[in-house]
């Protein structure tokens, strides 16, 4: 894929000026993130505000990266752009109806040998990765409800559970890359990003166990009862069985481990 852009996106765009690729690379801004330098490219993200389709102030974050590239499956010698793996899993999400980024624009170019590429999704309003919400857990002044916990700990598991069932495996599962918000019913929605290093993996104990493995080891503040929970609810079950407690105790070595790594 060279180029997309959303439907419901591409009039609303064009009336703002960003009708294609160099307008969008022109756009200069303060950066959301500081660019990752790598291997002669780089990678950056800025946040845009622009009218979106419903008329209302939109938050875009436009990604831009030039010769920011790593080698896969798909091009073990030259390598390829990361973004287009990233859009790639984007709308493979959708195709399995996992929560994640809503895409609008993508688009690459090779200039001179170097590939420039933009990838621009729109703002997650409202969301706050995991790793903030866990933070809150703690937090005396925030008065976090054991519902809100619950509630958190539940949702995280549904939907990784999701991500897995429909054969894909994250190899990035930080908190960070959660995002919750709760919504209008006073339930909680999640969203996963940064998608990039997401593949397809065809044997469900190895996808399950990559993903719960670096989870568990990155979720700070998170008691043995918590770890029991998400286990529980991502298995969809009440009481462990014997493979559900295999899982528990290889979790529990891998986290004792990184523990004692850092006494």
């Amino acid at each position: 894929m060279n180029e997309f852009v959303a439907a419901e996106w591409k009039t609303v765009l064009q009336a703002q000026g960003l009708d294609g690729f160099e307008a969008f690379w022109a756009l200069e801004d303060d950066w959301f993130e500081p660019p990752n330098r790598r291997r002669g490219g780089w990678s950056g993200v800025t946040r845009i505000e622009v009218s979106g389709p419903d008329g209302r102030p939109t938050g875009l974050f436009l990604k831009r990266q030039e010769n920011h590239d790593r080698r896969s499956l798909r091009h073990p010698l030259r390598g390829e752009p990361t973004f287009a793996a990233e859009v790639r899993n984007i709308h493979a999400m959708q195709r399995v109806q996992v929560p994640s980024l809503e895409p609008v624009y993508y688009a690459q170019r090779m200039l001179a040998g170097r590939w420039r590429v933009i990838l621009v999704t729109r703002e997650l309003l409202g969301y706050r990765p995991l790793d903030a919400w866990t933070d809150d857990w703690y937090a005396a002044d925030r008065g976090v409800s054991r519902k809100t916990r619950l509630q958190t700990i539940a949702t995280c598991a549904q939907i990784l559970r999701r991500l897995h069932r429909a054969g894909f495996v994250h190899n990035a599962m930080h908190p960070k890359h959660i995002f919750l918000r709760v919504d209008g019913r006073q339930g909680m929605d999640a969203r996963l990003i940064d998608l990039e290093k997401m593949r397809r993996r065809p044997f469900l104990a190895r996808r399950t166990l990559r993903d719960l493995d670096s989870l568990n080891r990155r979720s700070r503040h998170w008691s043995r009862t918590d770890r029991l929970r998400f286990l529980k609810a991502y298995l969809g079950v009440d009481r462990l069985d014997a493979a559900g407690r295999a899982i528990w105790r290889r979790l529990a070595r891998a986290y004792e481990r990184k523990a004692g790594s850092h006494g």
